[in-house]
């Protein structure tokens, strides 16, 4: 009976040489599980550029494990370390901070210097001190003043009665800007009054 037993592979027919053979034939498929974690752990990234770089280094070291394990003549017994975290690349600021700090930076400035910044950045167009246009329409307020409808689209309504202002539908008149945020509506006839805008 021993004789037999020796003839069938010294013991491989044995119940517990089995199980030592089937550890043997597991133990491949439990590293590559272990070592595809951290790849399969990607796909958990919603951004999809840090779910991109996360796939792209995983893959590099998946490749260099294989290179290594390509190089060895012998086949060295798998390490039993534990899978990574896949840690998740640094997003960039937010938008919104951008604009946050910049005011953070204006707090205590003077309005005219804020907008001075913002002329100087581009952000802002450099401010207007006149505009010239034509009169389309004049007519008159509840109250009696005139209402000036202008070819740009831009309706100005009278301050206060003046003399007659010697204008007509198609003169070309100036609004200039004058102290304390008042406006000056200028006609051919170099007579003018105050205008504020309501259109």
């Amino acid at each position: 009976m021993q004789s037999r037993v020796a003839a069938r592979g010294g013991g491989l027919w044995r119940p517990a040489g089995w199980l030592v053979a089937l550890a043997f034939a597991c133990e491949p498929v439990v590293s590559l599980s272990q070592s595809l974690a951290p790849l399969l752990a990607c796909r958990g990234l919603a951004d999809a550029g840090a779910r991109l770089a996360c796939f792209d280094r995983e893959a590099a070291t998946l490749a260099g494990a294989g290179a290594n394990t390509a190089a060895s003549p012998s086949r060295a017994a798998p390490s039993r370390a534990p899978s990574r975290a896949v840690t998740p690349p640094a997003t960039p600021a937010s938008p919104a901070a951008a604009p946050a700090a910049e005011a953070t930076q204006d707090f205590g400035l003077a309005p005219a210097a804020i907008a001075a910044k913002e002329v100087a950045a581009g952000r802002r167009p450099a401010d207007v001190s006149r505009i010239d246009a034509h009169v389309t329409e004049l007519s008159r307020a509840g109250d009696g003043r005139l209402v000036f409808t202008l070819d740009n689209g831009q309706i100005w309504l009278q301050v206060l009665e003046v003399g007659d202002l010697l204008l007509k539908p198609g003169d070309g008149v100036t609004i200039v800007r004058g102290v304390f945020h008042s406006y000056i509506l200028q006609t051919p006839s170099r007579r003018s009054c105050k205008v504020t805008r309501i259109r």
